[in-house]
């Protein structure tokens, strides 16, 4: 299956500007490759393999040199496995491994991505599983929405919670994430959604701005009174977007890794 990227060439002191701008475009990720005194970014954008690549285009026209490239989507999207290493948050208090089978109790999850986000490798995903090791106590009924691989939902259960609603609107993602509940023995405890329904102690929402904009009212009414949302996904340079776009909560923490935020807001 071929699939586009879009790749940029931008100065080296301009990579920064250039990356923010296709992120705003919509690039769901990008690739950074030194090229002498410049940085060629590879950008993919959303929607697969028929993705069109002209917002990406356009956010950079007349900026940067870009160009349209095509790529072995199979291929490209297995590349990152001989060098996945297992992802140790909190100080060890939580473990997240690609392989192997879970022992319940020994702080370690399992997950396999496939062909879903969630390896636990992004800084996005760091940040909310280490926002879980911190908010999760014990019993908690817990909303994971754009749940990829199933990462959070699964330690959430894993770190102590009663129960986690899992939710993607990629078919591959929600098969991803049974398998991930399955692999760890948590089936049980762990529903698989195309839609937020219900309301939860604790919610965790991995998404890019556009996504929390629009899912931001479901989200809002999904989070029980006093309870916290944690939502990540955007740059920090995105922060007072985010916040803006969840009038009705407040903000009251927010950590940053690598360029990439995690704001906690809390229902009244």
């Amino acid at each position: 299956m071929t699939a586009h990227t879009v790749r940029v060439t931008a100065p080296a002191a301009e990579a920064e500007l250039a990356a923010d701008a296709l992120w705003q475009a919509g690039a769901v990720a990008i690739e950074e490759r030194q090229a002498g005194n410049s940085v060629v970014l590879v950008a993919a954008g959303p929607g697969g393999a028929g993705a069109d690549p002209g917002p990406l285009l356009a956010a950079v026209a007349g900026r940067w040199p870009a160009e349209v490239a095509a790529v072995d989507l199979d291929a490209a999207l297995d590349a990152w496995r001989p060098y996945a290493r297992p992802v140790v948050v909190a100080g060890g208090r939580l473990t997240v491994r690609l392989d192997g089978t879970a022992d319940p109790g020994s702080g370690e999850v399992v997950v396999d991505p496939e062909r879903a986000f969630g390896s636990g490798a992004h800084p996005s995903t760091r940040l909310l599983l280490e926002a879980l090791v911190r908010e999760v106590h014990g019993g908690e009924r817990v909303l994971d929405v754009g749940s990829g691989s199933g990462i959070l939902a699964v330690a959430a259960v894993a770190l102590g919670a009663a129960a986690a609603l899992a939710v993607d609107v990629d078919p591959s993602a929600r098969q991803a994430t049974a398998a991930s509940a399955a692999r760890n023995g948590l089936a049980d405890r762990i529903t698989v959604s195309d839609a937020v329904a219900g309301r939860y102690d604790l919610a965790v929402a991995n998404l890019l701005l556009p996504d929390h904009r629009a899912l931001a009212p479901a989200l809002a009414a999904a989070v029980a009174d006093g309870t916290t949302l944690i939502a990540s996904g955007v740059l920090a340079t995105q922060r007072d977007e985010l916040v803006a776009a969840y009038p009705g909560l407040t903000p009251v923490a927010e950590r940053e890794e690598d360029g990439w935020l995690a704001v906690s807001l809390r229902a009244p």
